[in-house]
């Protein structure tokens, strides 16, 4: 994964800063950092326990657990859960025991109202902290109540989040911003595919530091001679985590993460043998199958076939990210939990690294459920019934050995 490494000062940091840190880390320095290399997780593998610790969410009921668009959950000290729900446009909190507590939030632009909701993981303090993606801005409610603290615009402080940002344990924010190049598509031919030039960056009390820059970002597919792009299906995309001594990020290209520190310089390069990366025939049936599930009638089916099929598939690339772009998410003692492609296999495969790198631990989780939040003990899942109704799950993980 070769790229550029500096950090950078925004412009209303002091020229001299700026110049200073704008020199790049001397090959000496680089040289020097320390790649960690495992060819198998260290201990057992990891599983669901039979039965979830809490679940909240259910087909038919009170409002209140009726869920239509999960996009977060955070589990708290206590055992409670704080839920994200997209459609909504609400925040709810429940307490260890699944009971309702306090619901906060609807559509609007006023204070406590969102246009998108994110939540933020990680952020010190009591409060529930919120990312509004469509008014770019952040909200801080009361953990008892759900009521306002404070909203924050970030227009025109230099944080433009390209996705969520993510909060280190000293409450800072970081991001991938947009890339500066974003309109390079109109260079490329119509069908050519090509990747952002994307960068990691934290703001602090002085400004906006750029960590790492020209990584290989979203992958993506002219369509228009004009230079309309989209993202590609299954394509790779930049995926990072936030941790206390710096943030570890990654191109999705192999088993690859590397660890800066908050100077910007690499301390650290995780590789690990993870399962192959290679689309076979087994994975486009499968695709296929999910495709003509949606369809009522063997005519319609037959029909999507003949007529739609062999452009998605022509369309398909010949191998999956190593992981997904929000699959990093980090555990307080900085250890990191990865999550693979989604599409990879029948069920989700998960690799915990610890600290300085090293892969620890494999988790599988059931393919109609995703990783909201963890620790090294237990996942926070959002799970999908028969009917694609939505809940929330807390398992306790148990090595795979002492489930028989």
């Amino acid at each position: 994964m070769a790229h550029g490494n500096r950090h950078r000062l925004n412009r209303a940091i002091h020229p001299a800063a700026i110049l200073a840190a704008q020199l790049a880390v001397s090959p000496t320095t680089l040289a020097a950092q320390t790649v960690v290399e495992s060819e198998t997780p260290g201990s057992p593998d990891l599983i669901l326990a039979d039965e979830p610790q809490l679940r909240v969410g259910i087909l038919d009921g009170p409002t209140e657990y009726l869920f239509s668009n999960i996009e977060g959950g955070v589990r708290l000290e206590d055992g409670g859960i704080v839920v994200a729900d997209e459609q909504s446009y609400e925040i709810r909190m429940f307490d260890a025991r699944g009971r309702h507590v306090w619901t906060s939030g609807r559509q609007g632009e006023g204070p406590g109202e969102y246009g998108g909701v994110r939540l933020l993981r990680g952020c010190p303090g009591t409060a529930i902290t919120v990312f509004d993606w469509h008014l770019d801005r952040i909200t801080r409610l009361d953990r008892e109540t759900g009521n306002v603290i404070h909203t924050r615009a970030l227009a025109g402080t230099g944080v433009n989040p390209y996705g969520s940002p993510a909060c280190p344990p000293n409450g800072d924010l970081v991001f991938v911003g947009w890339p500066e190049r974003e309109w390079d598509s109109r260079l490329a031919r119509v069908g050519e595919i090509y990747r952002w030039e994307m960068a990691v960056s934290w703001e602090g009390d002085d400004g906006v530091v750029t960590l790492a820059e020209g990584i290989p970002g979203t992958e993506r597919r002219t369509y228009t001679e004009h230079g309309a792009s989209m993202p590609l299906t299954w394509g790779k995309s930049l995926a990072f985590a936030a941790t206390g001594t710096g943030v570890w990020y990654g191109s999705a290209d192999d088993y690859e993460l590397v660890h800066v520190d908050w100077t910007g310089r690499i301390t650290r390069v995780a590789r690990w043998a993870g399962p192959n990366l290679e689309v076979t025939g087994e994975h486009l049936e499968r695709y296929l199958s999910a495709y003509l599930a949606r369809y009522d009638t063997p005519a319609e089916r037959r029909r999507f076939e003949r007529e739609s099929w062999p452009e998605i598939r022509d369309d398909l690339p010949e191998r999956f990210p190593a992981y997904e772009s929000d699959g990093l998410l980090a555990l307080p003692d900085g250890s990191v939990w990865v999550a693979t492609h989604m599409w990879r296999a029948p069920r989700k495969e998960l690799h915990l690294l610890d600290p300085d790198g090293t892969w620890v631990r494999r988790l599988t989780i059931p393919a109609r459920s995703n990783l909201l939040d963890a620790g090294p003990d237990w996942v926070l899942l959002l799970e999908r019934g028969e009917f694609e109704e939505q809940s929330v799950a807390v398992y306790e993980l148990v090595e795979r050995s002492d489930a028989g």
